[in-house]
């Protein structure tokens, strides 16, 4: 049967055009994998979350998840704190693809229904939720990549807790590390503050800062002993005499040996930090910070293998949202 020459234009358009899809197909590359995340959303009302959304990822906190037979446990160190179990039924050797519902607390659940618990700061004493497993890989025993969402509800009220876990093990994403160049515009000593070809830590407390009390101090090796160390991300400064003081500046997780040029941003009250950040405390004369906003800056480091040689470092801190700030700036040469 000959076709008409319009339809059979048609068929060679649509033949042609199947053919240069399946071509793009097979050539066009793969879209990049997503990235690990977890996102939580507290309804106004609930007691764990605070009625407030949080997303985290493995640029700005440490996720960590493992699972052992029906049990994934999660962890993460970020601005906040949080851990969760989410317990598949005792007749799961591994956590399986489907819904989990009618869910009490971890680990005081029904073993034949499965259990889960997401607390940080503050957790539920009882609970009802459930927990839905969309995507779950093995390689053996081993988790390799999970998709979850999860709903809790404390003591029975009506707001809950909603979360989203994506996660796999091959992501390789890491926290950002010092911003360098320094940016301009920071905190520095006056020109004279500090004295020359010598090592020194000068302090430079506004007025209503706690732990400075308003004052100036300048310390050299004439009038204090003066110490430095540093392992593992961790700077450590210690000034004894007719005053004591201590400073901790730590890095973020992703520098696990030597401290870097540069600024380090948004930390939290070391050893209370947010490890994907760093952390910065200082403290003396009986006085220190709890809850703080801070920085600090290496304008220059050395080191000799693992040895700390010298190091120009400042910083601020504000002690418990105080617009006054402590400043300080640290001179020292082996």
């Amino acid at each position: 049967m000959q076709l008409p020459s319009a339809l059979r234009r048609l068929c060679v358009c649509i033949v042609w055009a199947a053919a240069m899809s399946c071509r793009n197909d097979s050539t066009a590359p793969l879209p990049a994998p997503t990235p690990n995340f977890i996102q939580l959303v507290s309804d106004p009302g609930d007691w764990v979350g605070s009625g407030k959304q949080y997303e985290y990822s493995q640029a700005n906190s440490v996720i960590t998840l493992s699972a052992s037979r029906g049990l994934l446990q999660v962890e993460i160190a970020g601005d906040e704190g949080w851990s969760g179990q989410f317990m598949s039924p005792s007749t799961n050797a591994n956590l399986e693809r489907g819904m989990y519902a009618n869910l009490r607390r971890y680990p005081f659940n029904d073993p034949a229904t499965g259990g889960l618990s997401w607390y940080g700061n503050n957790g539920c004493n009882t609970l009802s939720g459930w927990f839905r497993v969309d995507k779950v890989i093995y390689d053996s025993t081993a988790l390799m990549a999970i998709d979850l969402r999860f709903e809790q509800h404390c003591e029975g009220a009506t707001p809950a807790l909603h979360g989203t876990i994506h996660w796999r093990a091959d992501d390789s994403t890491e926290p950002p590390g010092p911003v360098t160049p320094v940016p301009s515009g920071l905190w520095q000593p006056a020109a004279d503050a500090t004295p020359p070809n010598v090592n020194y830590v000068y302090l430079d407390s506004d007025p209503g800062d706690w732990v400075g009390a308003g004052e100036i101090y300048a310390y050299t090796p004439a009038t204090a002993t003066l110490r430095a160390t540093s392992s593992s991300g961790l700077l450590s400064i210690d000034v004894s005499g007719p005053a004591t003081w201590h400073g901790d500046f730590k890095a973020m997780s992703t520098l696990t040996d030597k401290l870097l040029t540069g600024y380090y941003g948004d930390l939290g009250t070391y050893p209370f930090h947010n490890p994907a950040k760093g952390g910065l405390d200082w403290f003396g004369q009986g006085r220190g910070c709890n809850g703080v906003h801070r920085w600090f800056a290496i304008d220059q480091v050395k080191y000799a293998g693992d040895s700390l040689e010298a190091v120009d470092l400042r910083f601020e801190q504000r002690c418990e949202g105080s617009t006054a700030a402590l400043h300080g700036v640290i001179h020292w040469v082996r």
